[in-house]
């Protein structure tokens, strides 16, 4: 799978390879800094706020195969506790480990399935752009906790328990509703009461 059919958010993350293709144990250090964009959908609970920096440092090393990434991406997350809905802050650090496979590489022998997985190297370029963000939104929690004992909200009123931890609601089951005052007592003066002072 060509890594330019992948799309990806996350801007200016291709490198040049040119002087590592075709030389075997040729090594480069690599460092950018890009700025992540506005996601019209963040695709976790927790994602990368629009302006914010993502830190990429690794090397690319060329192997007789192709040319392989390998390194960490840092960034800082923003979001809310999935439980009582507080905002939240993190740093964020993933690993990226990649091959970049030479076209001829790829065994012939190999199903279509399996050829899905490989990443082809476009050109004389790497894209770390698919793979930093496949590995982010992994890494991105889908439910985070302010704490792990978050109470969280009331489920009838919405209010925080973490304010009133014995806030609680009587919740009477519908089935039973129209039974809810058979067993009260009557109010004085009512008709109710009458039968009750009869008796």
């Amino acid at each position: 799978m060509s890594t330019t059919e992948t799309p990806t958010p996350l801007p200016d993350l291709r490198f040049d390879a040119v002087d590592l293709i075709g030389r075997p144990g040729a090594h480069r250090d690599i460092s950018r800094t890009v700025t992540a964009p506005a996601a019209p959908e963040a695709p976790a609970a927790m994602w990368i706020p629009a302006g914010d920096p993502i830190e990429v440092e690794g090397s690319l090393e060329s192997v007789v195969e192709g040319v392989y990434a390998g390194g960490t991406a840092r960034t800082h997350l923003a979001g809310e506790c999935s439980r009582c809905l507080d905002p939240l802050e993190d740093d964020i650090e993933v690993r990226f480990d990649e091959l970049f496979t030479y076209p001829e590489k790829i065994p012939h022998e190999m199903s279509a399935e399996e050829r899905e997985e490989v990443v082809v190297l476009d050109g004389d370029t790497v894209d770390l752009g698919p793979l930093i963000y496949d590995a982010l939104v992994l890494a991105a929690p889908t439910a985070p906790l302010c704490r792990p004992d978050c109470a969280g909200l009331c489920p009838q009123c919405g209010i925080r328990l973490e304010d009133e931890p014995g806030h609680h609601h009587d919740v009477i089951d519908d089935r039973f509703a129209a039974l809810q005052g058979f067993f009260a007592d009557p109010e004085p003066g009512s008709d109710a009461q009458a039968d009750e002072d009869v008796r």
